[in-house]
């Protein structure tokens, strides 16, 4: 065991109050030079709050920051930048118009003589992202990237800034396996470095296999600091819930063989070609592929937010439409869930009651003035069903933790009683009870006959959850996989490459 000089950072007995709720109670964090420190909790637990702290993002109420046995006192994430401390966080910060170099470079650029040094950045740039194995034009819009090189073009923003403590909060949730592994090996470069990094992820096998030391949260408390080979999977997901927590495992189901949408060969430019496919009422369509193979820009498309070249078609219950905005498509009675919860989906600014029932007000009407009283019963009422862990319903979304905004859009859509839900991502950092409770509404939603699209990049999701699996590779669909209780990981792979 290291003795305490190793400690780059002591948190100890940290405490946070937020308006309704206690935030933190008495928590300690011990982050070592040289190690990667998983931190793991349901959502809510804690772990954002704590290294909001940690980063200067929010002040603490209690407690003390040691950095080097040395007091740490931040009012500002410039303050923690400055002693090399820098977060990746789950959400995206980056600038979708300006280039790679520019977000790599943003609020720490390179200066010569006054002016930024944009050829030394550009070589720069490309060299930080060599580190992470990526090969791209670092002069390219970062918007034209797919969300895993966005990932990893956060990550080489946080390595300007030479950090002795990074903390990467869910970096793997939109990476595929070759690009998770990438990110890991470049991980233990920075260990072997010296680099100490907190890990906070929902992806418990990573834990497992990356992680020297664990502390595990739970209701903002600290519940145990371990040694990674000191504990078990099971044991750390029953610590984390408090309980027993059933793993999700393939459920048969049986649905209608009406079908609710179907596409046949629609088209867009750069993005997909010639896909056909179709949502059963009841079904629980699951989407697989790497991440880039295409399978959000199909479905943007099916939901109106893009467009599809002429040539395609598309029917609703066998009636050909023609779905050109995000308005028709909910007229249609289809509600989409974005995998960027933070841009595409929760309006930060409002309440929890607010946006759940967003789409839904004109439907909660009466004698034409809304009617609160229903509305007040329907947020109540998701919030007790879907465990929703808020203060209250007046508490602003953007103070619940991911996994919990997660869960408010899409009872925002069953509040709306659509007829089809594509889900992007939806477990996207999310933790196992959390999980299955997603899972177990999904099934509930499809059971009642709504058609479900479930585009995921977890295996373990697409074979617990599907009816059926539509395999997409390169903009193409590779085929489709009925029997989904006989599929294994491989199977999937092997149409994907077909």
């Amino acid at each position: 065991m290291q003795n305490n000089d190793n400690y780059i950072i002591e948190m100890k007995g940290i405490t946070k109050y937020f308006p309704g709720t206690k935030a933190l109670d008495g928590v300690d964090l011990k982050l070592r030079k040289g190690e990667i420190h998983a931190l793991v909790g349901e959502n809510g637990a804690g772990k954002s709050t704590l290294m909001n702290i940690l980063t200067g993002q929010i002040t603490k109420d209690g407690g003390e920051v040691l950095m080097e046995g040395e007091p740490l006192r931040l009012s500002s994430p410039q303050d923690a930048l400055k002693k090399n401390i820098v977060l990746v966080p789950q959400e995206l910060n980056l600038i979708p118009e300006a280039s790679v170099t520019e977000n790599v470079f943003l609020g720490n650029e390179l200066c010569s003589g006054g002016m930024i040094n944009w050829k030394k950045a550009q070589e720069k740039a490309k060299e930080l992202l060599k580190v992470l194995n990526v090969d791209i034009d670092v002069t390219q819009p970062v918007k034209k990237l797919s969300a895993a090189y966005q990932q990893m073009v956060s990550i080489a923003h946080a390595l300007t800034y030479t950090p002795k403590v990074l903390i990467l909060d869910e970096p793997t949730s939109v990476l595929t396996n070759v690009e998770a592994d990438n990110l890991f090996k470049s991980m233990n470069r920075l260990k072997a470095q010296g680099t100490a990094m907190v890990f906070i992820t929902h992806h418990l096998d990573e834990v497992m296999e990356q992680a020297d030391r664990i502390t595990i949260m739970k209701d903002g408390q600290l519940v145990e600091e371990t040694l990674t080979s000191d504990i078990t999977k099971d044991e750390m997901i029953t610590k984390m819930a408090g309980k027993k927590v059933n793993v999700a495992k393939h459920v048969t189901r049986t649905y209608s063989k009406e079908k609710f949408f179907e596409a046949k060969n629609i088209s867009r430019a750069g993005e997909f070609e010639n896909i056909s496919f179709d949502v059963k009422k009841g079904e629980i369509l699951c989407v697989a592929g790497l991440v880039g193979a295409g399978r959000t820009e199909i479905f943007k498309c099916v939901f109106g937010i893009t467009q599809k070249e002429p040539g395609g078609h598309t029917y609703i219950e066998g009636k050909e439409v023609d779905i050109t905005s995000p308005i028709a498509a909910i007229q249609h009675g289809m509600g989409y869930v974005s995998e960027e919860r933070r841009h595409d989906g929760i309006t930060p600014g409002m309440s929890v009651k607010e946006n759940m029932v967003l789409p839904s007000y004109g439907q909660l009407t009466k004698h034409g003035l809304i009617d609160y009283k229903q509305v007040t019963e329907i947020v109540d009422k998701y919030i007790k069903s879907m465990s929703i862990k808020t203060a209250s319903r007046e508490t602003l979304i953007k103070n619940l933790s991911g996994g919990n905004q997660q869960k408010v859009i899409v009872a925002r859509w069953i509040a709306k009683n659509v007829k089809m839900l594509i889900l992007d991502e939806p477990t996207r950092g999310i933790d196992v009870n959390a999980k299955s409770e997603i899972y177990d509404l999904i099934r509930q939603l499809a059971d009642s006959g709504v058609a479900v699209v479930v585009i995921s990049s977890e295996m373990d999701e697409v074979l617990a959850l599907a009816d059926r699996i539509m395999v997409i590779h390169a903009g193409k669909v590779s085929g489709f996989i009925d029997e989904v209780d006989r599929t294994t990981q491989e199977d999937v792979l092997k149409v994907a490459f077909q």
